[in-house]
């Protein structure tokens, strides 16, 4: 059996499902339905990243390269993935937004080390 088809090949809209149909006993279901695969409702970004993290085996330093982006775009993207994956974590690592602060000039070093040595 093939994968199901989100996107028309031909112009990239979102595709309905017009048809289901039983093998076993013949049963057609006709109507308009969406396609609802599991991460249909994920942003194109962060199925991308999912698809780099998992290439790249979790490694954070092969995913920067792969992406050609920073640690903490690294860690951004991780972190929206586990939000739309409603995985949650038991404690809030802040050092990430942290690093980002600080690699964007909005905070300074001297602040990220306060930050970090409090936790928060």
């Amino acid at each position: 059996m093939k994968t199901k088809l989100m996107e028309c090949p031909v112009c990239n809209s979102q595709l309905r499902v017009s048809e289901y149909s039983c093998d076993s006993c013949k049963t057609r279901i006709k109507g308009s339905f969406e396609c609802d695969g599991e991460f249909s409702g994920f942003e194109k970004e962060i199925l991308d990243f999912i698809k780099v993290f998992i290439y790249a085996e979790g490694s954070i330093k092969q995913v920067e390269k792969l992406m050609n982006c920073s640690y903490p775009k690294v860690k951004n993207l991780l972190k929206k993935a586990k939000a739309a994956l409603d995985i949650e974590d038991e404690e809030n690592d802040v050092s990430a937004e942290v690093i980002e602060k600080l690699s964007k000039g909005e905070i300074s070093t001297e602040e990220a080390l306060n930050k970090l040595s409090k936790g928060r």
